[in-house]
């Protein structure tokens, strides 16, 4: 990924990523008529490059049907991910910290969407292993609707290893479970929190679920089997957030 460029697209997901974190911003691709007053100051003070393209010839590599609005960027994820140990080394462990840990989350529409849900719930970071599991990429960043470049985005490599360290650091680990026994909306959250979202289709690995200490499920009714990925983590970072009123502040 070190090399890696990726295309983001649209107004708002530019802009976040201007004003955010300039620095991982490359070059800003516009339609003519789409550089505003607003664009050309933030252009002028990072000294970041423009080109020009027309509607119906984006940028290669950005899709003919992309809903770009005008504007595309082309950015470097190498810089928007940190490594664990960076991240860790700046983080002060308290009660009100709290981790998602994805687990072999495949479709980057759900990364995105729990990116969002992260963010707005005051989850502290989302950590993003890197095997078997969706990478950043311009459709999780137009999902997250700019949140990407607002929370720590966290790159690990075992997910079972780092959830030890954490155990070590005082974390509480917690995996989402249908048959698991504690209920969600009863779960208190008082330690350093971690939460492992797992698989669409598999759920958490078995290995992984061993080491969760407290395994959750989401009440529902019984006509439905389980929920989208993204919408259960949604309801947890918000059972969560109840009990940390003041990250939402």
């Amino acid at each position: 990924m070190k090399d890696e460029v990726i295309f983001i697209y649209g107004k708002h997901a530019v802009m976040e990523a201007l004003t955010m974190r300039p620095d991982v911003v490359r070059v800003v691709h516009l339609v003519e008529g789409c550089e505003s007053n607003e664009i050309r100051d933030v252009l002028t003070r990072t000294a970041i490059p423009k080109k020009m393209f027309t509607a119906q010839k984006p940028p290669m590599g950005v899709p003919i049907d992309a809903v770009h609005q005008g504007f595309v960027a082309e950015i470097a994820p190498a810089k928007l991910l940190r490594t664990y140990e960076d991240f860790m080394s700046s983080h002060i462990v308290t009660n009100e910290s709290a981790f998602a840990i994805l687990g072999e989350v495949q479709d980057p529409h759900n990364v995105g969407a729990v990116i969002r849900s992260a963010t707005a719930l005051g989850i502290s970071a989302v950590f993003i292993p890197d095997h078997r599991q969706a990478p950043l990429n311009g459709t999780v960043i137009k999902v997250s609707v700019g949140t990407a470049f607002r929370i720590p985005l966290v790159r690990i490599g075992n997910v079972n290893q780092i959830i030890y360290e954490l155990k070590q650091r005082g974390f509480w680990i917690y995996g989402l479970a249908g048959d698991a026994t504690q209920s969600v909306t009863n779960e208190l959250f008082e330690k350093p929190t971690a939460i492992i979202l797992g698989n669409e289709a598999d759920g958490i690995r078995k290995k992984t679920r061993e080491h969760c200490d407290i395994p959750l499920r989401i009440p529902m009714s019984p006509h439905v089997e389980s929920l989208n990925v993204s919408v259960a983590a949604s309801i947890v970072f918000y059972a969560w957030s109840m009990r940390h009123p003041q990250k939402l502040q």
